[in-house]
């Protein structure tokens, strides 16, 4: 993630850039333009002309056109501030006027030449006023003595508030990826405070309701019984009977809205081992060899999801006790990204699943759907079965 100061800075950057780039186009005209009006001869005019063009193609080709030159391919662009010296050495030997160009060598020193070659691309551009027509050498010499560490300080200082306006930037970038990282953090925090709350309400709601409900109904189950002993009369029997199967089954439904509250096996236990210990279970009560297998790196999932997961697997044992009569099953607790895949595999009868609806595989396919989940079964009549159910977890797993 880049932030709007971020941004703003490479903006600048790349705006400084770019007058940096075109700046020398200006001096050379100006400098062609003195040297024209002081020429002497067409002849003289046009190659002067021709060679100060070729100057500013070769610049616009290697600066303007391909900036991305400057910092990745430094032996081109020693090749451009060598020809860039050439062109300049011989323009200013043909008109001083050009000597206006020079200080621009100066700055392009800087822009072009990574490192310590840049301070020698500045002593070799102060090397041209010594070629200038009519120069005095002594006098020059002391004005380069000069000239040339000032022009090596302004450089130095340049670069050193680029690299500070750099690492400024780096590590305005790093805080953002902290800010970023503590905000997803926080928001994962968030999300596992109000599952861990949303799993100890339903449990206790599930308390409470075993503690209120079920055990009053469970009371009233008890005294319509005795109370259907104790009448002679049938009709009272009768009236007695319903009222006691009404309460049984008051009472399973309850049980039942019980176990949907507080899963068991959950209850004090990851859901990898609740599905270990289910599939144990299951094969030591029908003698059936069960392999348990987990793959990747178990982690926390929201309690719908481990509910709906830990029931498919139980749901799907139920069945092939009942009907498979399998020989081997396979039970698989996979972790991925973002996902918790169950599979569950037998060598059974197997069945035809276009052909087959139970209010099981009904219940299981409406409690995984909820969980923007899928439930896919693959059997045929003596293939054996599987069932795999995907059901996603978002960021309360990571």
């Amino acid at each position: 993630m880049t932030s709007v100061e971020e941004q703003r800075g490479i903006q600048r950057e790349q705006s400084w850039n770019r007058v940096w780039a075109l700046a020398p186009f200006g001096l050379l005209g100006l400098a062609t333009a003195v040297s024209l009006s002081d020429a002497a001869g067409w002849q003289h005019r046009l190659i002067t002309l021709v060679l100060a063009a070729g100057l500013a193609v070769w610049h616009w080709w290697f600066v303007v056109a391909h900036p991305q030159w400057w910092e990745r391919r430094t032996w081109l662009m020693a090749l451009y501030f060598a020809g860039l010296l050439a062109t300049t050495v011989v323009l200013v030997d043909r008109s001083s006027g050009f000597q206006l160009f020079v200080p621009a060598c100066y700055v392009l020193a800087f822009v072009t030449l990574p490192g310590w070659s840049a301070y020698l691309g500045v002593v070799a551009t102060s090397g041209i006023w010594l070629l200038a027509p009519g120069t005095d050498v002594p006098v020059t010499l002391g004005n380069l003595a000069t000239a040339t560490p000032l022009a090596a300080l302004i450089g130095w200082s340049i670069r050193a508030m680029e690299r500070e306006a750099i690492r400024r930037r780096e590590v305005n970038s790093r805080l953002v990826a902290v800010a970023a990282e503590n905000a997803r953090l926080h928001q994962v925090l968030v999300e596992r405070a109000k599952a861990t709350g949303m799993a100890e309400e339903r449990a206790r709601m599930a308390r409470e309701i075993h503690d209120t409900v079920a055990q009053g109904l469970t009371g009233i189950v008890t005294q319509l019984e005795a109370a259907e002993e104790l009448s002679p009369a049938d009709p009272v029997r009768e009236r007695l009977g319903k009222a006691r199967q009404l309460a049984r089954t008051s009472l399973v439904e309850v049980r039942r809205s019980i176990e949907a509250l507080r899963p068991g096996p959950l209850e004090n236990a990851r859901l990898v081992e609740a599905i270990a210990d289910t599939a144990a279970s299951w094969r030591e009560q029908h003698g059936v060899p069960t392999e348990f297998t987990v793959t990747g790196t178990p982690h926390p999932a929201p309690p719908e999801a481990e509910v709906a997961v830990l029931r498919a697997a139980q749901e799907a044992l139920s069945n092939i006790g009942r009907h498979a009569r399998a020989e081997r099953v396979d039970v698989t607790l996979s972790y991925m990204d973002g996902l918790v895949v169950l599979d569950v595999r037998d060598d059974g009868t197997g069945f035809d699943v276009g052909a087959v609806s139970g209010f099981g595989l009904t219940a299981l396919r409406e409690r995984v759907g909820r969980l923007a989940g899928s439930v896919e079964i693959e059997s045929a009549p003596g293939a054996g079965t599987a069932l795999s159910i995907a059901i996603p977890v978002g960021e309360v797993a990571g």
